[in-house]
């Protein structure tokens, strides 16, 4: 990913989270991976990702790289970031991901959310079937901890798949 992607992605997480990327905690760079994931699932390219699966979902390899970069020349990214703006024509994909982030449960936190999403679309196109009983089953197996939230999973999968993308 060069510098004016991770510019464009830090903007497109800004504009969904509210805030730059960061790669301070475990958290920040799950939340980072599925942020990359959707925007990129919804026709928005950012620069070569190559997802695959990892423990917690889709990853990109050059994502965290590039957010490691982000992060030591976080004050310098932040300036470059307050001259750009976000292409008009891309604002309705990214609506799009905000509405989804949007709709989750007030008992399902904020990461644990985009995962499932993010997840749920990744293990989707990897897939036979697009069949949700058969995708929560797979995505439970792959992360045992969802099975909490197997409600959440199916919300989800029916907002993401209710929603016209643009």
């Amino acid at each position: 990913m060069d510098t004016k992607n991770l510019i464009a992605y830090s903007k497109v997480y800004e504009y969904l989270l509210g805030e730059f990327p960061s790669d301070d905690t475990y958290e920040d760079r799950i939340l980072a991976q599925k942020i990359g994931y959707l925007a990129q699932d919804c026709g928005i390219y950012l620069g070569e990702m190559n997802y695959f699966w990892h423990k917690r979902g889709p990853y990109s390899r050059s994502l965290a790289s590039a957010l490691r970069y982000f992060q030591q020349n976080r004050e310098c990214f932040i300036q470059e970031c307050s001259n750009v703006k976000i292409y008009y024509n891309i604002l309705p994909k990214l609506d799009l991901i905000k509405s989804i982030i949007e709709a989750r449960t007030k008992d399902c936190p904020e990461i644990i959310w985009l995962e499932i999403c993010a997840s749920l679309k990744y293990l989707s196109k990897e897939s036979p079937s697009d069949n949700i009983d058969m995708l929560s089953s797979l995505l439970i197996k792959k992360k045992p901890f969802l099975d909490f939230h197997f409600d959440d999973i199916h919300k989800s999968w029916n907002i993401m798949n209710s929603l016209v993308t643009v």
